[in-house]
């Protein structure tokens, strides 16, 4: 009967470590990582895939972190010589947990349960970081407004706190009775770039603050494409386009608690073929006077003043012409005359009087016959 019941004990035993590995239970919503260092540093953990969970390589260790363990998150978990199992817990513990989140959309769910079929009642309670002050939490809380949720169904009394902010640091307690109780420690993590916007060549500070200082906490970044790793905060300088996704991780003691990954908006630094030609120079320019604007008012003043000009000369020329017209008529009579002078000087001085006397006693037959021939000459 002994030997049957030796047998049963090493089978069961067997069955519930798996392949040599240990079995941890992991409560809903709780954070867990697993590292696996390798001399090459490419061994990898290998398990159950799920969009919550994380993977860095840093000084040739493979860190896989679970953020809120879920079910899906269930299974045994192998790296190079580690195996690990992960399930479920079913109940709440006295134990106490400590959980990083980002103020920029994270939630929060704190699991308080109990499997005993007597109807219990617990309670919740919060201590902020910058105060020492404890509250009782409910659903008319000030400072949380409508963010908390509370299951209290079948002894289930977990608290789901949704858009988690700055000031929710703190540590709560969940109390089912005197002897017992959770605690977690809620660190709230903000990540930023400084200055957010940024052109590839400029220089950059990346910074990755924490509501609360925990002892033998320790921060990094993480370049995602090198996997180099920098104390924070990091200034990076003359920025290029292969340097946009960074990673803070936050370490306590040699174990991975938390990863905030954080993308860089880099835009990209715009170049021209165009050949530039140096600019005039110009000795005479006013004071603030645009070499651009300096040589329209030039163009403009020499097309005015060649505009006016032909305006007064063509003025000056009607004018002119028309002077000559009147001149002209008026002076018909003299001109005719001193032709006529010109044409009878060549005769004899007898001659000469006697036009003379025909020209005064009035007679206008000779003149018009004087005034015909000057007119064809």
């Amino acid at each position: 009967m002994s030997a049957r019941l030796l047998v049963c004990l090493i089978v069961c035993v067997g069955e519930s470590t798996g392949s040599g590995g240990a079995v941890t239970q992991i409560a809903p919503g709780d954070d867990v990582s697993l590292s696996c260092p390798s001399s090459t540093g490419q061994d990898r953990w290998e398990g159950p895939q799920s969009s919550n969970t994380m993977r860095v390589n840093l000084n040739r260790t493979e860190y896989l972190l679970i953020k809120n363990f879920q079910v899906q998150n269930k299974g045994e978990y192998v790296c190079h010589n580690n195996h690990t199992k992960f399930e479920l817990k079913d109940a709440s513990s006295n134990d106490e947990s400590v959980l990083f989140r980002t103020s920029e959309g994270d939630s929060l769910f704190l699991f308080c349960k109990n499997l005993l079929s007597t109807p219990l009642r617990a309670a919740w309670f919060w201590r902020p970081h910058h105060s020492d002050k404890t509250l009782t939490l409910g659903l008319n809380s000030t400072h949380f407004g409508k963010r908390l949720h509370f299951r209290n169904k079948d002894n289930d009394f977990s608290l789901n706190i949704s858009s988690i902010n700055w000031g929710d640091s703190g540590r709560y307690e969940c109390q089912r009775s005197s002897q017992h109780k959770t605690f977690f420690e809620l660190v709230v993590v903000r990540v930023h770039a400084d200055p957010q916007q940024l052109t590839e060549g400029d220089d950059v500070t990346l910074q990755c603050n924490v509501s609360h200082h925990l002892p033998n906490t320790r921060l990094y970044w993480i370049n995602m494409e090198t996997q180099e790793n920098f104390p924070n905060p990091h200034q990076l300088r003359r920025v290029t386009m292969g340097q946009g996704t960074w990673t803070c991780a936050v370490f306590n003691d040699s174990k991975l608690k938390a990863l905030f990954p954080l993308t860089l908006n880099i835009n990209q630094h715009l170049t021209t073929t165009t050949r530039s030609t140096p600019a005039p120079h110009y000795d005479n320019m006013g004071p603030g006077l645009p070499p651009k604007d300096f040589t329209l008012i030039s163009v403009c003043t020499v097309f005015s003043f060649l505009l006016l000009v032909l305006i007064g000369a063509v003025c000056w020329r009607k004018k002119a012409k028309k002077r000559m017209e009147s001149f002209t008529s008026v002076n018909d009579s003299i001109t005719y005359a001193a032709v006529n002078v010109r044409q009878k000087s060549e005769t004899p001085a007898v001659a000469f009087a006697e036009f003379s006397s025909i020209s005064n006693s009035g007679l206008v037959e000779e003149n018009e016959i004087i005034y015909s021939s000057v007119k064809l000459g």
